[in-house]
């Protein structure tokens, strides 16, 4: 498995939020620049701004703004995705973490971070990111970055500088922290940072992952009876050997992201029992 289902559905969701976001920019740049003062027919809308510089300037925060809410929500999806089953983080004490954390992205941002050994100038443009997210989108928000991360913006500048394509990390904190507007750079590269982040955890991730184990779960699971309705089973146990061994692979690499799937994981799927049915308590 070159890469888990979890990060397939997250570059799906958000991969070219980059080349999004510089359509939408250069959009605004010729409205801007040119003679248009109303919406065209086709659009069956009213659009007629009384100010369309002051409008477009408006409009340009709010695209901005919008990526980077997509960004975190992207980044979220991933992590949730890990943490449900198929289990591909296979430690019960993360998953213990993972569900102390609740719904706060940050929290559950971090303890990925410690746990996958997250390189630190990643962490704190995550931190940076995430936190100017939290503050811009909740009304009552007042999240503050953390000390560690303001050393590491600080140890990684030039790092940072050389690999987000000049970016000055100077004021990107505060800017975080009070809400602030991001410049087109600084947006950009927040939306690298999520990229980045995601390709790391899943990298590390990957390293410690027993396919073996995954590939005995996914088919147990898939087999049980509480999951009999999506009709696998049925398939499964109505094959020939060799006509199950191709059914696995294909499903394997289809449903759960494998690049190539290995003759042992496919013979140690190959035979297992059904499972009893259940006893009805009276």
């Amino acid at each position: 498995m070159k890469k888990t289902l979890p990060r397939s559905q997250f570059k799906k969701h958000f991969g070219q939020a980059n080349h999004h976001l510089v359509t939408a920019l250069v959009a605004l740049h010729t409205l801007e620049a040119s003679d248009v003062i109303m919406a065209p027919a086709e659009l069956r809308t009213v659009w007629s701004p009384k100010n369309k510089t002051s409008s477009t300037n408006r409009s340009r925060i709010f695209v901005l703004q919008s990526f980077l809410g997509w960004a975190v929500d992207s980044v979220d999806m991933y992590l949730s995705l890990l943490n449900r089953k198929p289990d591909y983080l296979q430690s019960a004490a993360l998953s213990s973490k993972l569900d102390g954390a609740g719904r706060s992205v940050l929290r559950k941002i971090r303890i990925y971070s410690e746990h996958y050994k997250v390189s630190p100038a990643t962490q704190a443009l995550m931190d940076v990111l995430v936190t100017w997210r939290n503050n811009v989108f909740h009304e009552l928000a007042d999240n503050k970055i953390t000390q560690e991360s303001r050393l590491a913006l600080i140890d990684k500048a030039e790092f940072i500088r050389e690999n987000y394509r000049g970016l000055d990390i100077s004021h990107l904190a505060e800017k975080a922290e009070e809400g602030g507007s991001l410049s087109f750079k600084e947006t950009a590269s927040l939306i690298n940072a999520a990229h980045n982040f995601v390709q790391e955890v899943d990298e590390a991730l990957l390293k410690k992952f027993d396919a073996l184990a995954f590939c005995l779960s996914v088919v147990e699971d898939a087999i049980s009876l509480r999951n009999k309705g999506n009709g696998f089973a049925a398939k499964y146990y109505g094959l020939l050997p060799e006509q199950r061994r191709s059914f696995l692979k294909t499903w394997f690499q289809n449903i759960h992201g494998f690049a190539n799937v290995e003759d042992k994981l496919i013979d140690a799927c190959l035979n297992i029992p059904k499972p009893n049915n259940p006893k009805h308590s009276s």
